[in-house]
């Protein structure tokens, strides 16, 4: 039996996650691939990445704007994940299990990543190019734009605001991934919302798109 430790190479792409060999049970339940992954089986860990990677990549990506460092991040999560799989004490709760741990390793990678910058240890601060393709030219750099604006958040505002009006969850969801109280979620999402909305209305560019775009409907 493997260890699902660093030695372990995820497969790829992360687009082309069912990867699953022959011989090893894809129909597991989560309770069961647990035990697997306990009992250190050398399958588990694709199985687990092949069910999962794809979540995690995606709120990852989502919340960065960046697909080289959403791949390397949800390296992280699932070395993290098969680290501390022991102290899962519900085996049912698997999916909740890496959830939370993707949102934990995102705040501290933010707040890694803002110090980063405010002590000039690594590039500029641009945003890296997006995977995904926006309807149009001008609408592709403004969401880039968008992103740059997200770094200027802090940790904690940025995860929520991600994930209350990205990733769509409720408020007592938010709460629950984050270890936050329901008051304190509030009071990020509200602070990020207003923080975004300063810069977003004193930028030029992004009024001027806007209005375009709703003369375009409009039409």
């Amino acid at each position: 039996m493997s260890n699902p430790d660093r030695s372990w190479k995820p497969p790829r792409p992360i687009s082309a996650l069912r990867l699953v060999g022959s011989g090893e049970p894809e129909q597991l339940d989560d309770a069961g691939l647990v035990r697997a992954l306990v009992a250190r089986e050398e399958w588990a860990a694709t199985l687990a990445w092949n069910r999962f990677g794809s979540m995690v990549y995606g709120v990852l990506d989502r919340a960065l704007g960046s697909a080289a460092e959403s791949e390397d991040l949800t390296q992280e999560v699932f070395w993290h994940v098969f680290a501390a799989i022991r102290t899962l004490r519900d085996p049912n709760a698997l999916r909740s299990f890496i959830y939370s741990s993707a949102i934990r390793m995102l705040r501290s990678y933010l707040r890694a990543k803002r110090v980063r910058r405010f002590f000039l240890l690594s590039d500029s601060g641009s945003v890296p190019e997006r995977a995904c393709q926006a309807p149009d030219t001008e609408g592709r750099d403004l969401l880039d734009h968008f992103y740059a604006k997200l770094d200027a958040l802090g940790a904690n505002d940025r995860t929520a605001f991600v994930l209350r009006h990205i990733e769509g969850l409720s408020l007592d969801e938010i709460a629950s991934v984050t270890g936050a109280s329901l008051a304190t979620v509030k009071r990020r999402i509200r602070r990020a919302a207003q923080q975004i909305d300063r810069m977003i209305s004193a930028d030029p560019d992004f009024a001027e798109y806007r209005a375009e775009r709703k003369a375009a409907d409009d039409a």
